[in-house]
């Protein structure tokens, strides 16, 4: 179901939270600098999109918890933890900012982790931009992961998998959607469903009305152990142009 915003206006989507940390003085001075010769607000949006892409991707335990300038001492992150940062760098110099959250196969996962027939959350960024709400998700996955996964996928015939998909983009010109984890030319990749936007992690898994993909105790135990595999096998993609032999895939 899609939270309720009854003014949905792009004010709403200025305002700090408990993860978006927009007093954070460090987090405040980094935007600051990264867009200090920025002009406008698409400017503005492509230079913190770029700065965050250019983090390595590292899956976050807890990513429902973490706030944006803890990711941003990190230094790493995933659609949910490096989102939280986009949102709020770009709030922090006056980018309207949000998460869409989606569920898309888990077959692009595949490699990474084992999850068939199943499907994940996936956290979209948008940024309204020229007077409307631009997508991205092309920060998730830093560029050089996004090589050797790319490398694999064609090396194993496969459109789809190591967080990526091979028809997926990279990079994002603040004007135009830019997804890097499905194409629309590729149905089997797209959402499958839509649960609406929400200023960051928290705000959304804590809705009653998202009460069945939050994680419980049990679960969030459970993705502790597989954040360790995800980010394991992940290096292990970025080091290597062919799976390693006898590896699950």
């Amino acid at each position: 179901m899609t939270l309720p915003f009854p003014n949905d206006q792009p004010q709403e989507w200025l305002r700090p939270t408990r993860l978006l940390d927009l007093d954070d003085p460090k987090l405040r001075i980094q935007a600051i600098r990264i867009t200090q010769l920025a002009t406008t607000d698409v400017q503005k949006a492509v230079c913190v999109h770029d700065f965050i892409k250019a983090m390595p991707f590292g899956c976050v335990a807890g990513f429902d918890h973490v706030t944006a300038a803890s990711v941003l001492r990190a230094g790493r992150g995933d659609c949910h933890t490096k989102g939280t940062l986009l949102v709020a760098m770009l709030r922090s110099v006056g980018v309207p900012a949000r998460l869409r959250f989606v569920s898309l196969p888990s077959t692009f996962l595949k490699g990474i982790i084992d999850a068939p027939h199943s499907t994940t959350t996936h956290a979209v960024g948008e940024v309204y931009l020229d007077g409307g709400w631009v997508q991205t998700d092309t920060y998730v996955a830093d560029s050089l992961l996004e090589t050797r996964a790319a490398d694999l996928l064609v090396q194993q015939g496969s459109l789809l998998g190591y967080g990526v998909h091979v028809r997926g983009q990279h990079f994002w010109d603040g004007r135009h959607a830019a997804h890097a984890q499905y194409h629309d030319s590729d149905p089997t990749s797209m959402p499958v469903h839509d649960w609406g936007v929400a200023h960051d992690p928290e705000h959304f898994y804590s809705h009653k009305e998202h009460a069945d993909l939050a994680l419980g105790w049990l679960s969030r135990a459970k993705w502790m152990l597989a954040a360790a595999l995800v980010n394991r096998r992940v290096e292990q993609v970025r080091t290597q142009s062919t799976p390693l032999a006898g590896q699950a895939v």
